[in-house]
């Protein structure tokens, strides 16, 4: 039996492909492999895994992707520029970066059914079921702006930078920003859904590529490709615990059932970090992968 299975974007020969893999304790297998078409033809921001099948973000063309686990490909148009995705029980939506709305795709048929005003430049959205509302970073504003599904009501959150990423911890928003002020900072804003206010903020020098919050311990995991390490902090306290080198150019993050994932595109490699003990560990590929997420 395999440890975890994934799916990764990769490139090789000049051609993007979709990777499924099994991963073992020292190797790899390629379950199944799709051939998207020539690399410079995409521009894959995004991938989410919703009951078995992989969806993508596509900013170049314009689409979203569904590729399922019986080989089946499938797309549709959104607006202009997508970035990141989420979804409820009936539909899936799409922040487009470029159009300053969230797209509306029905869960079941796959089809583009409505479009909801974001803020300006809108990158990342997720969904909370407690408070039935998305939640879509608005890059242009330095906010977060709530839309709740069932009113049309919206609310608006500061964030201190530029809001990149999304997660919502209990009351809790998570929101990573860029900040420039001579030299770039990623910072972790913490916010109060109830006061609306900043309570806690962690700052790390440099750009970030990616971010994670892993739910089952509330971790929060930072890739930075300026010193080439992953920032490890503790959700609940919100206090930075842990810095780990990497080098190479650390890329996306996914969090398994004991493992954080990272891949690697200069060492063409995936670096696994183990979540107890941090210990790191990585798998070389055959192909440079770009993003990643594990298939629960």
């Amino acid at each position: 039996m395999y440890d975890e299975k994934i799916v990764t974007t990769g490139t090789s020969l000049g051609k993007l492909f979709i990777f499924i893999i099994e991963l073992y304790k020292d190797d790899y297998s390629v379950n199944k492999a799709l051939n998207l078409g020539p690399s410079d033809g995409f521009a894959i921001h995004s991938l989410e895994c919703f009951d078995g099948s992989v969806y993508m973000a596509d900013s170049y063309n314009n689409k979203i992707y569904k590729f399922d686990g019986r080989n089946n490909f499938f797309e549709t148009n959104v607006g202009r520029d997508p970035r990141h995705m989420c979804r409820d029980k009936d539909n899936i939506y799409v922040a487009n970066f470029e159009s300053d709305n969230i797209s509306i795709i029905d869960y079941d048929t796959f089809t583009l059914t409505g479009l909801i005003p974001a803020g300006i430049k809108a990158h990342d959205v997720k969904y909370s079921e407690i408070y039935k509302s998305l939640y879509v970073s608005c890059y242009e504003e330095n906010e977060v702006a709530e839309y709740n599904l069932d009113t049309g009501k919206t609310r608006r959150f500061k964030t201190d930078g530029k809001p990149m990423h999304i997660y919502l911890l209990e009351d809790t928003l998570i929101v990573m920003t860029y900040y420039v002020n001579g030299d770039v900072q990623t910072r972790i804003n913490f916010i109060n859904l109830t006061t609306g206010r900043i309570e806690d903020t962690i700052n790390i020098d440099g750009l970030a590529s990616d971010f994670l919050l892993d739910y089952g311990n509330k971790m929060v995991y930072l890739l930075n490709i300026v010193d080439k390490s992953l920032y490890i902090a503790d959700g609940a306290s919100r206090a930075k615990i842990k810095k780990i080198y990497l080098g190479g150019y650390p890329e996306a993050i996914s969090s398994g059932s004991k493992n954080i994932y990272v891949t690697n595109s200069k060492k063409q490699q995936i670096d696994i970090i183990e979540k107890k003990e941090h210990k790191l560990s990585s798998l070389k590929l055959q192909f440079t992968p770009a993003l990643i997420k594990v298939i629960n």
